[in-house]
């Protein structure tokens, strides 16, 4: 999720936020944990982007996530 966060910075999060456009959050896909932003939200999906648009894996090639993937809005970060 680069250039917003470095690979080693601890996020914080809330479960109970409901994620809007402009959010990052942590969704899950196939076992793994992803940090993503909020593009677009439509009734029970979100389409994720990462902010590295040239590097990043998001939904452009992963498609819609159900908000039931979406484990957490973040609030905050610590640079480590």
């Amino acid at each position: 999720m680069l250039p917003t966060f470095r690979p080693g910075a601890v996020v914080f999060g809330l479960r109970l936020l409901r994620p809007k456009v402009g959010s990052v959050v942590v969704a899950k896909h196939n076992g793994l944990e992803l940090i993503k932003r909020v593009a677009k939200v439509s009734q029970g999906g979100v389409y994720l982007l990462g902010d590295n648009l040239e590097r990043s894996t998001d939904s452009r090639i992963y498609g819609w996530f159900d908000m039931r993937d979406i484990k957490s809005v973040i609030i905050g970060s610590i640079k480590r």
